[in-house]
């Protein structure tokens, strides 16, 4: 892939190819923006070609020896960092700080990814801080990260921030048609329920993920019958047997997408209606509650990204869904035939 071949974010490759230009390459520079839209690939793609040996315009040759060590994961020159399990520990920093005190080994400017960069510690964003405050010449340090609001603010003060845009549905069905081989009908329904993110779209390009999605919509609807004493032990199991709760919030999310919207727009024509991802008995729910509960799981998928329990967490977007669905919680009834029981 060459730098002009990076899906969609075609202000901040304008802009990066301007700097370059003009030879005003900062020494940190930081992506943000929603996951899935190419944060990563576009922070390694200008790693390409601000090595490249034999630039083509505003391009990479992405033929010449440094293209293809970049291509291959082998340049001396480029040094990635990501989460050592659930943050970037201060000696991932530690490190960074040893390898950068010496000049590129080979190429023009030895560039240093910093992928997640949310997920630094706080002892390591300090560190980072002071490699940022006298930073080392010819080297650039690209931070990636979903908001600025998650880095410490005197971090983001010594980049210079691009922010990246969702993509554009047609961006997406392009790809998808392109590198998946997927019908361009099949490609533009799934680019539809992306929502700008490309990761999502490869994902939903899977065969199984729609039944999954049919699955995880059959929990949702049982949610309504289950009384208090029913509902522990089922969301238990839930997040007992799910292989990936992030996702399963997702589904959610991406169903309650189209019920906002549905109810929204007038000419609004639903993508999931003829996957038969459909849950019976939700028209007593408002378009309030519909975005309030939206709103619920989002922070609760926002809970489970931060290491949460997930049984507490799922058991919370459940009693979510019962108020805000179905109008009701049930919280202190009895299932079928336990109702006359006294205490």
């Amino acid at each position: 892939m060459a730098f002009r071949d990076v899906p969609g974010q075609e202000r901040a490759k304008r802009f990066l190819t301007r700097l370059l230009y003009l030879e005003r390459i900062p020494h940190a520079i930081l992506l943000s923006g929603m996951r899935g839209i190419g944060k990563t690939a576009l922070a390694h793609e200008f790693a390409t070609l601000i090595n490249c040996l034999n630039p083509q315009g505003s391009d990479s040759c992405d033929a010449c020896a440094s293209c293809r060590k970049m291509k291959d994961g082998h340049h001396p020159d480029l040094l990635r960092v990501r989460s050592d399990g659930a943050f970037i520990r201060l000696d991932q920093v530690r490190s960074l700080k040893q390898r950068t005190a010496f000049r590129p080994f080979e190429g023009k400017w030895r560039v240093v990814i910093l992928e997640d960069a949310q997920n630094l510690r706080e002892e390591a964003g300090n560190a980072l801080l002071k490699l940022l405050e006298e930073p080392p010449r010819q080297n650039l340090f690209i931070l990636t990260a979903l908001e600025p609001q998650m880095l410490l603010p005197t971090v983001v003060s010594r980049c210079c921030h691009i922010r990246l845009q969702p993509l554009e549905p047609s961006s997406i069905a392009h790809h998808l048609t392109a590198t998946v081989g997927l019908h361009p009908s099949r490609a533009q329904k799934i680019a539809a329920l992306a929502e700008g993110s490309l990761d999502r779209a490869r994902l939903l390009a899977q065969p199984e993920r729609m039944s999954h999605l049919d699955e995880i919509l059959g929990n949702v609807s049982k949610l309504r019958e289950l009384s208090m004493v029913d509902f522990f032990p089922f969301a238990a199991q839930w997040a007992k047997d799910s292989e990936d709760l992030e996702h399963d919030l997702e589904c959610i999310k991406l169903w309650l997408r189209e019920l906002v919207l549905s109810r929204s727009l007038v000419n609004f024509t639903p993508m999931l209606h003829d996957e038969g991802c459909t849950v019976n008995n939700v028209e007593k729910a408002t378009l309030e509650s519909l975005m309030s509960l939206f709103f619920e799981i989002e922070e609760v998928h926002l809970h489970i990204r931060q290491n949460a329990n997930k049984q507490l967490t799922l058991e919370g977007a459940c009693l979510a869904i019962k108020e805000n669905l179905y109008g009701e919680s049930r919280r202190y009834s009895l299932s079928q035939g336990r109702e006359d029981l006294s205490f």
